[in-house]
């Protein structure tokens, strides 16, 4: 079995890249709202306001969501080509003083 350890930590550090966007697409996505009266006072736009509203809030917690699961990812991506690089150090070590 041939592992490419640069290669792992390179997609670990592009799941934290993808994290760190969304990270900042949360936050900005955040900073803005819509307001209450925007599209008027009578009740459809009361209700089209509200499930703007539930959209938005929704789309934030995705983003958040994205953002946790994407950093595991790299945390998962470094820790498993440390493992194999670690067990390889393992085994020559052991090859080594068997010759």
């Amino acid at each position: 079995m041939q592992v490419d350890v640069d290669e792992m930590r390179s997609g670990a550090n592009r799941s934290y890249n993808a994290a760190s966007f969304a990270m900042e697409g949360a936050d900005q996505l955040s900073r803005a709202t819509v307001g209450a009266g925007i599209f008027g006072s009578f009740a459809a736009a009361e209700s089209f306001h509200g499930a703007l509203s539930d959209a938005h809030s929704n789309h934030i917690q995705r983003l958040r969501d994205h953002e946790n699961r994407l950093g595991v990812l790299g945390d998962k991506g470094h820790k498993t080509a440390s493992v194999f690089v670690e067990m390889e150090e393992r085994n020559a070590e052991a090859l080594r003083s068997v010759l």
